[in-house]
């Protein structure tokens, strides 16, 4: 579920050494603000993305895996 391999993540030896970091997904903000409009209501099976409204318009830049971007030097 967390996307480490299972050979660390449920080795016990390692129990209790990682820390808890949040970071915000502005497409999955995206998506959730959408569906959770009042009186939203999906149609069995159906599922929402997030796409691009002008490519042009999208900042990017490499970070570290599961990094905050304000905590990056431009």
């Amino acid at each position: 579920m967390c996307g480490g391999s299972r050979a660390e993540c449920r080795n016990e030896a390692n129990a209790g050494l990682y820390e808890v970091q949040d970071t915000t997904c502005h497409r999955q903000a995206a998506v959730e603000e959408h569906t959770g409009q009042k009186g939203f209501k999906a149609e069995p099976g159906q599922r929402f993305y997030a796409t691009e409204i002008d490519d042009e318009l999208i900042t990017r830049r490499t970070l570290p895996p599961f990094s905050r971007a304000d905590d990056q030097d431009d």
